[in-house]
């Protein structure tokens, strides 16, 4: 336990961390990039102005970044009002020719916006009296690595910083942990000290009724009362003595089980009830099926949903049950009919002591601890479970899957 909650820290405090600091980055990269193109549009609004060119007293209107591509390179190129191109301007770069200017013109002019950008160049379109038009271009090449270079750099800094948080944090996280997994566990003890304590009263009045039944009769209603909160309360503590330990414990590190075999046995301790309750059986269980883990939990835990199913299956309706192996992993499920049900309220059904209906579920004996115990023992051996409910809640299946093994079982 005290490992998982250590791991589940570390991994909340990193991609907390992560994710932060990446909208951190990709704001500030935001707010840089429109930053730069404001300067830019300064710079080119300044040569559109200027007829094409870029005066040298134009300096004293540039301000911020703008200052620092007053040596930038850029050219102009003059459209007619059909978008043919006139003239170009070319002094300020050596790297475009007359015909690459004309190409980047027409691209401009088929974007069909007034200002953009171009790989590394932004431009800036204007219409002209005539019809025609202006367009002035900027290369942002060098604006473009610096910006690269920084926001690598930020990344790095950023990167480090969570690496060097997060082994803070493995280093710290046993100390952080020790609290909870302290209580965790003296709650757990508590709970199968006293389900121990519990066994002995239990095994006291069922043993005393089964002696007073001997004098009175069998047939006496508040005897066979007694003997039924008996059994109930037998089922509750082990119940709840199971849930403790498996939650606790990892059942991954067991022995190798027959789980075809287990599921067959559990089934076969039902046949009598589904009898006389009026219930049948729907059997698909896919022999040798190996898992590894504790028997007897896991015994407990496909008992858990027979008994389930069998309480609140609708008046002599079938339960389904199969198991089938796919893909290393051993599926159980196990489902019944219902006489309506909340689909809304699967997911809580597992919760400790959680009862969607109170008076219903006391009548039929449940008392909100067996689903819990299922989940623990699943969890417990490296499974997962859920519960799924049909749309117009006439029936709910529960399946588990849990990791298969290879071998005999011992």
């Amino acid at each position: 336990m005290e490992r998982r909650l250590r791991i589940r820290l570390i991994v909340s405090v990193f991609a907390s961390l992560v994710v932060l600091l990446g909208l951190i980055l990709v704001v500030s990269v935001e707010t840089r990039r429109i930053q730069q193109e404001a300067s830019a549009d300064v710079y080119l609004n300044i040569i559109l102005d200027n007829d094409g060119v870029f005066p040298k007293d134009a300096s004293s209107s540039l301000e911020g970044e703008a200052e620092g591509i007053l040596d930038a390179r850029f050219f102009v190129v003059w459209l007619d009002p059909t978008g043919e191109m006139i003239s170009s301007n070319l002094d300020q770069i050596s790297t475009v020719s007359e015909d690459q200017a004309g190409s980047y013109a027409h691209l401009a002019l088929v974007s069909g916006r007034d200002s953009g950008n171009l790989g590394n160049y932004r431009y800036l379109v204007r219409e002209q009296p005539d019809g025609g038009r202006i367009m002035a271009f900027l290369d942002r090449s060098r604006q473009n690595d610096d910006t690269q270079l920084s926001v690598t750099n930020e990344a790095l800094v950023m990167f480090g910083g969570v690496l060097a948080v997060t082994g803070i944090l493995i280093l710290l996280s046993k100390r952080i942990v020790a609290p909870l997994v302290k209580a965790q566990e003296s709650q757990q003890q508590f709970v199968i000290d006293a389900g121990h304590d519990l066994r002995t009263p239990v095994s006291i009045i069922s043993a005393d009724a089964d002696v007073l039944a001997m004098d009175i009769g069998e047939d006496n209603e508040w005897l066979h009362d007694i003997k039924h909160q008996v059994g109930v309360m037998s089922d509750l503590t082990e119940s709840l003595i199971v849930l403790s330990r498996a939650a606790s414990s990892d059942g991954r590190g067991g022995e190798v089980i027959d789980f075809s075999s287990v599921v067959a046995e559990a089934v076969s301790s039902f046949k009598s009830r589904s009898l006389l309750e009026g219930h049948g059986f729907r059997l698909d269980i896919e022999p040798e099926v190996f898992v590894r883990g504790n028997a007897q939990y896991l015994s407990r835990m496909v008992g858990a949903l027979i008994d389930n199913a069998m309480k609140y299956s609708s008046s002599e309706g079938t339960i389904g049950i199969s198991l089938s192996s796919r893909r290393r992993q051993a599926q159980l499920d196990v489902s019944n009919s219902v006489d309506g049900i909340d689909p809304a309220e699967v997911d809580r059904w597992f919760d400790r002591f959680y009862q969607s209906d109170r008076s219903r579920t006391h009548n039929k004996g449940g008392y909100g601890i067996g689903l819990s115990m299922v989940r623990a023992v699943v969890v417990s051996h490296g499974g997962k479970v859920k519960a799924t409910a049909a749309p117009d809640g006439s029936s709910v299946t529960f399946s588990i899957t849990i990791p298969t093994t290879k071998g005999d079982a011992t």
